[in-house]
């Protein structure tokens, strides 16, 4: 059987929903669906379809960009916070090896001088799969940079959950915001939501959210039940909010995090993540992605950032960066 390398193609589109569903390490920023909610124009799209027998094994969201030298890059899917090569279950370790040699000789003949990948997270994988990353490292890919994200392990069926896992300053929180009459919306009103992380990302960090309102707003139109926000309310005023990527049946991923200063007395983000742990435990998460500290691909530590979202139990995963020079 011989394994054939074929560039996507949009009738391709239903096949590769089908098999990012049912994959090893797939999430739906892998889908068709997802990554072609972004303007055509915005990234030359090269993604991949690796097939064997007329049947898809492999597939690789990724584009191709022009370096002002000249040269031409093949990259993970800049549309997608991490994709890489995303395989079926049980592909074995000579499969693998397989695959990415395939891979390496389609990007030397298709001109490319470099290839650089941001691979799906361990916790998001349904199986484990680390010899696909025995594989990329065995061809020669190093690693060209490592972050640092900051997860919770959910642990069903571990009473009293939030007291055990929080540090005893964070729970004192979560319980002053308890009786500080807040209360929590499982989908909060977005439009009240954005002015606040808008102010607080302008605030802490002089920059604006990846995402316009209107295109997260898209977004959870096309997933309605996957991008949930939980906000904190007094009244009628909404006080923080965490915007919740259900990225697959296994992880929920923080994706955006803001508060409103004239509220954070009542410590609302503690409650908001005192119910998400809640949640998620109830409805059958086996993580919490609090996402990454790390800044500068890396380079600096947000140690502050990493202090609080430890605060509720987190511990570091590595994200892992992955380069091969042709």
């Amino acid at each position: 059987m011989m394994l054939v390398v074929k560039r996507y193609m949009e009738v391709y589109e239903n096949e590769w929903n089908d098999f990012v569903a049912s994959s090893v390490n797939g999430t739906f920023m892998q889908e068709r669906k997802f990554l072609n909610y972004h303007p055509v124009d915005r990234f030359t799209d090269h993604s991949l379809v690796f097939m064997e027998n007329k049947r898809i094994i492999a597939v690789l969201p990724a584009a191709q960009i022009q370096k002002e030298d000249g040269k031409l890059v093949l990259i993970s899917h800049p549309g997608a916070s991490h994709g890489g090569l995303i395989i079926q279950p049980s592909l074995g370790t000579k499969k693998c090896l397989e695959l990415v040699e395939a891979f390496i000789e389609y990007c030397k003949n298709s001109s490319f001088e470099y290839i650089r990948l941001k691979p799906v997270p361990r916790i998001y994988h349904r199986e484990l799969a680390d010899q696909l990353d025995f594989a990329l490292r065995f061809t020669g890919f190093y690693i060209e940079y490592t972050e640092l994200a900051t997860v919770l392990a959910l642990n069903k069926g571990q009473e009293p959950f939030l007291k055990r896992v929080m540090g005893a300053a964070t729970f004192r929180n979560y319980k002053k915001a308890l009786k500080s009459g807040l209360s929590v919306a499982e989908e909060a009103d977005i439009n009240d939501y954005w002015p606040i992380l808008e102010k607080k990302l302008e605030q802490n960090h002089h920059t604006k959210p990846t995402h316009s309102l209107g295109e997260i707003k898209h977004l959870k139109s096309l997933y309605p039940d996957k991008i949930k926000l939980f906000a904190a309310y007094t009244g009628e005023i909404q006080t923080a909010g965490v915007l919740v990527f259900l990225l697959n049946e296994r992880v929920m991923n923080c994706f955006y995090i803001a508060h409103d200063d004239n509220y954070q007395h009542m410590r609302p983000l503690n409650l908001i993540f005192g119910h998400l742990m809640e949640w998620g435990r109830k409805n059958g998460f086996f993580y919490l992605d609090w996402g990454i500290s790390t800044e500068q691909k890396g380079s600096r530590v947000n140690a502050e950032l990493f202090r609080f979202k430890e605060g509720f139990g987190g511990h570091g995963v590595l994200r892992e960066s992955y380069v091969y020079v042709l």
